[in-house]
């Protein structure tokens, strides 16, 4: 039998270790109270000029700093003159040119499955993008999507540097000629979704390096772009109108396209859009590409050496 003060002293002790329980639940909180991850962003890198923020539900636009944080939702504009530079989590970047604003419609990015979901909605001005040469090999395994929409159209690239233009003439789509060579042959789906009614198929028109289009139309030689853009310095949406991402546009940004097979990018093609089709339509595009660029050299050959004969039929 247990003595009442022994008894007494064991009940004080199992208080004790109770109470200093309690205080270390208090001082370290549970999994549930941890903070909740931090949703994927894209890293505000470079800032030239008035460059500014609106966050997801807010209504004031603040100024924008190096370092700051863009996640889904958010809004970012520059004005004359100023010009942003977004860093995303696979390295990729975005030059947002002077007189333009986009949105971030959709940023997801898994590290553990190297996989990501990246749809930006450009309202109005230009921007330069450059995916990063260590993801586009994950577009063979489809497990990546980078993606430009405008009011009218969406590029998903498969590995590029992309132009897109957006003035109230339309949009316009350029891919540019990438350097030390491209793990992906450089080509943008251009998707049009002015009178995509939902449900019914989409279509899109191949764009390859050296080669634009104005709104999926017709693909012409690639004119030289900077970022000089003064188009659209008087623009509603740039002074804060409403910005709409049309419907579909995920859609079509994370649509199968059929991934490339190989061989190097050809120039341009004239053709219409076409539909979705399976992994050997990029062959036959390039193909039909590189056909059409050969046509145009050979021309162009011809043409410059009837002129140099002509001039020395000329010279005395």
């Amino acid at each position: 039998m247990v003595a009442p003060r022994t008894h007494h002293a064991l009940r004080s002790m199992a208080a004790l270790i109770i109470g200093t329980l309690i205080v270390l639940a208090l001082s370290r909180p549970s999994d549930a109270q941890q903070p909740t991850a931090q949703p994927v962003s894209a890293e505000l890198a470079r800032v030239v000029g008035r460059v500014e923020i609106l966050r997801k539900g807010q209504t004031q636009w603040a100024p924008a700093v190096v370092g700051a944080r863009l996640v889904e939702g958010d809004d970012i504009r520059a004005f004359s003159g100023a010009t942003a530079e977004l860093l995303f989590p696979d390295s990729s970047t975005v030059v947002l040119a002077e007189n333009s604003r986009i949105l971030l419609t959709k940023v997801e990015f898994d590290r553990q499955n190297q996989s990501r979901t990246v749809l930006l909605h450009l309202a109005v001005g230009k921007l330069r993008a450059a995916i990063s040469q260590a993801s586009v090999a994950l577009v063979r395994a489809r497990q990546s999507n980078f993606a430009i929409s405008t009011p009218t159209a969406v590029a998903a690239a498969r590995g590029t540097v992309l132009w897109v233009v957006v003035t109230d003439r339309g949009s316009l789509f350029a891919v540019d000629h990438e350097r030390g060579g491209a793990l992906v042959p450089s080509r943008v789906d251009c998707i049009p979704l002015q009178g995509a009614a939902p449900g019914t198929p989409l279509t899109y028109q191949p764009i390859f390096a050296g080669s634009q289009s104005m709104d999926c139309g017709a693909v012409t030689p690639m004119q030289p772009l900077t970022l000089s853009n003064p188009d659209t310095a008087n623009s509603p949406v740039l002074a804060g109108a409403p910005v709409t991402v049309p419907d579909r546009a995920l859609e079509a940004a994370t649509a199968s396209f059929g991934a490339p097979t190989g061989g190097a990018p050809g120039s341009f093609n004239t053709g219409g859009p076409r539909s979705f089709g399976p992994p050997s339509t990029f062959g036959q595009d390039l193909q039909q590409n590189q056909l059409q660029s050969q046509n145009q050299n050979n021309n162009n050959q011809g043409m410059s050496a009837g002129q140099n004969q002509q001039g020395n039929n000329n010279n005395p």
